[in-house]
């Protein structure tokens, strides 16, 4: 019987991922193997003679087999990175993408340059999905504020409440909460200085678009508002001044293309400063609304 070192798995691995149109196959085969051995990625080099055991060599066989039917790598591992900080992602929550770090960006520094009183800043994150958004905000600027994440899915929660605990972070609350809910408003609380959100905005004819990856395995429900991939923000922008304080702000993400639309909903509604953000490549991917009562 064959004798598979760390190196043999990743040359052969590599060509056969490439061979069947996987994106990333190194990387994709050296994360499985670190996953398995419970290492980080230098340590398959320095390690590369160790041979694999039989029992090794059937959990990475399972994984490549769920890989080679498009399942996203993200759920293989059962984790991913978000800002630096490691989460549990499960096919119950949208798989964290780096994009998504400049809306953290922008909220920690709106925070920081907004309020430097000694008060703690109250951020709502709206549809939190597997936390990372609440929880990197919560993380990042500790005891300045208490964030508050709400999702309607009652599994997408426990995975948030799962990752805040992992992550050793105190100051942040999870509800099970519908943003179009008439009683949101008591299930709440009061009011916050600052909502955040990476809300469904996929219009629902546009599904058939996107990647196997994507459209097959994760959620429904945070991808689409089965409708213009609108819905969310014009929701938010009703609702904002009622759980938004004077001179807080709203910031969302957008998909590629939908900046002037995600505009218009909010200048419509009588909101006048909003800024856009673009993402690393470009894309107008984040928009900040400042919130003023009339």
């Amino acid at each position: 019987m064959k004798t598979w070192r760390i190196i043999d798995i990743i040359n052969w691995g590599t060509q056969y991922f490439k061979s069947k149109g996987i994106d990333e196959a190194r990387l994709t085969i050296e994360l499985m193997l670190c996953h398995i051995l419970n290492c980080r990625r230098v340590d398959l080099y320095v390690d590369f003679e160790r041979p694999l055991s039989k029992s090794e060599i059937e959990t990475l066989k399972e994984m490549i087999k769920r890989r080679l039917k498009k399942e996203p790598l993200q759920y293989i591992l059962g984790e991913t990175e978000f800002m630096g900080i490691k989460f549990k992602v499960t096919p119950d929550v949208l798989i964290p993408r780096p994009e998504t770090e400049i809306l953290v960006e922008k909220a920690i520094e709106t925070i920081n340059k907004n309020f430097t009183t000694s008060e703690v800043v109250k951020v709502l994150d709206i549809g939190t999905g597997s936390g990372n958004i609440a929880i990197s905000i919560a993380k990042f600027l500790g005891d300045k504020v208490f964030v508050t994440g709400i999702d309607l899915s009652e599994k997408a929660i426990e995975v948030a409440r799962e990752n805040s605990i992992s992550n050793d972070v105190k100051n942040i609350n999870f509800l099970i909460a519908d943003i179009f809910d008439d009683n949101l408003f008591d299930r709440l609380g009061g009011k916050f200085n600052i909502a955040v959100s990476n809300p469904p905005y996929i219009p629902g004819d546009e599904l058939d678009k996107l990647q196997e990856e994507v459209k097959n395995f994760e959620p429904l429900i945070a991808l689409t508002d089965g409708n213009d991939g609108l819905k969310f923000y014009r929701r938010i922008a009703d609702i904002g001044r009622d759980i938004i304080y004077d001179g807080g702000h709203i910031i969302v993400e957008m998909s590629y293309g939908q900046s002037e639309k995600v505009i218009d909903i909010f200048k419509s509604r009588g909101y006048e400063k909003i800024e856009i953000f673009k993402d690393y490549l470009g894309i107008e991917r984040v928009a900040k609304i400042k919130v003023n009562l009339k």
